[in-house]
């Protein structure tokens, strides 16, 4: 059941404005945001941008929960950078020791051959928001596995960039960060982010 729509709230994209007929634009780019809901601020993945035939509007498409575990956890909207809003990017500075010795490193990618097939225990399905390091920038993903390698290191597999980048990924809490889960900050307390320029996302 979806929240009580509260003032503020992310506005919902008609059905007649999703249905016109006619060419429509999609740019599909994965961005971590934030998305008032029932009067909160709640975690989610922006996938896709889209200009309706004819509209001056653009609409986005937000996830924030995976098929099954809400009655309803994605949605259309139209973009407003007041109720939809980018979270911004880690600040923090790398850590002095190695591997990073103060600068900063993309995630270690772990060979498929290394990882094991999916039936390799033990096993854990997940479906979290994060941010990885990949290419000299941090990246917003989705990890939907996390796998212990025998004695090893946990490694948890990522996918960022409307799923045509994926990778198992050393899971080491730096370089891979996973954002809180059940993420949501009441709209008139501290929100979990400052930023309201929305202008990078598109």
């Amino acid at each position: 059941m979806r929240p009580e729509p509260a003032p503020g709230d992310a506005e919902r994209a008609p059905r007649e404005l999703m249905s016109l007929p006619g060419y429509y634009r999609d740019v599909r780019r994965w961005r971590l945001v934030e998305t008032r809901h029932g009067g909160r601020w709640r975690l989610g993945m922006l996938t896709v941008w889209r200009r309706p035939p004819g509209s001056a509007l653009w609409v986005v498409h937000v996830r924030w929960a995976p098929d099954g575990q809400e009655p309803e956890g994605w949605g259309w909207f139209l973009f407003d950078e007041d109720r939809i809003r980018p979270l911004p990017e880690p600040s923090d500075r790398p850590p002095a020791g190695a591997p990073f010795y103060g600068s900063w490193r993309d995630a270690v990618v772990v060979p498929p051959e290394l990882a094991g097939p999916a039936a390799t225990d033990p096993v854990e399905q997940c479906w979290r928001l994060a941010w990885v390091r990949s290419e000299g920038g941090w990246r917003s993903a989705l990890l939907t596995v996390r796998r212990r390698l025998g004695p090893g290191p946990w490694i948890t597999h990522a996918r960022w960039g409307e799923d045509k980048a994926a990778a198992w990924l050393i899971a080491d809490g730096t370089a891979v960060q996973p954002l809180p889960t059940g993420g949501a900050a009441p709209v008139d307390g501290a929100p979990t982010s400052e930023n309201t320029d929305a202008s990078e996302s598109r």
